[in-house]
Order: C-alpha cells, then sequence, then structure tokens
C-alpha cells in the first residue's frame, strides 16, 4: 500500500509539473522585458535560415502584444491587435519558407513597437485625465522607450526632435512618478509632441 500512494505522488507530481509547463511559456511570453529578446533571436535564427526557431520566437513577440490588447480600450487595442495579427502570419510565412528578406521582419518589429507606444501614448493620456501622476508619468516612459525601440529597429537615424522629445518625455515622467517638479500645461504639452511623433513614426513605418 505504501508503495501504491509513492506510485500515486510520483505520477500526481509529473502531471501537475506538464499543467505548469504551458503557463510558464506564458509568462515567458508575456514579459514586457524579453519581447526585444524575442525579435533579435527571431532575426538571429532567420538568419542561420532556422525558420522554425524564427517562427516561435515571432509567435512569442505575439503572444504579447495579445495580453496587452486583452487589457487596453480604443486605439491602443487596435494598434496592438492589428500588430498581433501581422505577427501570427509573418511567424506562418517565415515557417513556410515563403520569407525571403529580413528586412520584412524589421518592418513588422518596428510596427509592433508603434503599436506598444500608441497604447502606452493612450494610457498616460487616459491617467492625465483622471489626475492619476504615477500612472501618467509611467505609460509616459513607456511610450518614450517603445518609440525608440521602433526606430531603432528601421536602421534610419532619428532625427534630432524627435530625439528631444523623447528625452524630455523621459524628463518629465520622472518627476510625475516622483511627484516633483512637474507643471499641467508641461504634461499637456509632452503628451501632445509625443502623440505626433508616435503618429508621424507610425507613417514611415506602415506597411505597404
Amino acid at each position: 500500500m505504501r508503495y501504491l500512494n509513492l506510485i500515486l505522488l510520483v505520477v500526481f507530481i509529473a502531471a501537475l509539473t506538464m499543467a505548469q509547463t504551458p503557463v510558464a511559456v506564458a509568462a515567458e511570453a508575456t514579459s514586457s522585458t524579453s519581447i526585444e529578446q524575442n525579435f533579435q533571436k527571431s532575426k538571429q535564427n532567420f538568419l542561420q535560415k532556422d525558420m522554425k526557431a524564427a517562427a516561435d520566437e515571432i509567435r512569442k513577440g505575439a503572444a504579447y502584444l495579445k495580453s496587452e490588447a486583452d487589457a487596453a480600450t480604443g486605439k491602443g487595442k487596435e494598434a496592438l491587435m492589428a500588430s498581433y495579427r501581422e505577427l501570427e502570419k509573418l511567424a506562418g510565412d517565415v515557417e513556410k519558407g515563403a520569407v525571403t528578406s529580413v528586412k520584412k521582419l524589421d518592418a513588422a518589429f518596428a510596427r509592433s513597437y508603434k503599436a506598444l507606444a500608441t497604447n502606452a501614448h493612450v494610457k498616460s493620456t487616459e491617467a492625465w485625465a483622471k489626475k492619476e501622476i504615477n500612472n501618467t508619468g509611467k505609460n509616459l516612459e513607456t511610450a518614450a522607450d517603445s518609440l525608440e525601440r521602433g526606430f531603432s529597429w528601421t536602421g534610419e537615424k532619428m532625427k534630432v526632435g524627435t530625439k528631444k522629445v523623447i528625452e524630455e518625455s523621459r524628463d518629465l515622467s520622472k518627476k510625475l512618478k516622483e511627484d516633483t517638479g512637474w507643471a499641467s500645461d508641461k504634461v499637456s504639452k509632452s503628451l501632445k509632441n509625443m502623440g505626433n511623433e508616435i503618429e508621424q513614426f507610425g507613417k514611415r513605418v506602415t506597411a505597404k
């Protein structure tokens, strides 16, 4: 009887471990710090002709965008879902060998960051309207980071004006998070400027 109980315990632990595996994968795919790693690994695998691995990393990035979209609203949700669908299709095309240029990956990843920047800007604007100072700062910083990441995937040189907006947004976000040294007019202006830069970036990376 003791051995039977031991066997049942081992079987239970094994089953529990197997059940937890998808959760671990999902957690990996939904980490905001890992999406850049997913994109970098995908590009590396693509260049090494490992299309299955490249597609898997793209799908992880897509899973993160989907998780963000599930919690988003309005314009942010629309942008994230559009990017999610694009990445899912791209993953399938890559796996089938239908993608011949790595530039197609670069462009899709840039658009993913544009979607993330859009969503963060929407959240920051909504937070500001509710006078949620800390959330305004956090999301403004995320918008600036996402916009910068997006530019890095285009391979283009960022304009001085865009750099200035990103730097000012980061400086202001720090003040908002610390709730010191900020002024309402500067917040409104920074949100407007960031929104304009994201919109302009979107026009540059729109799929042809």
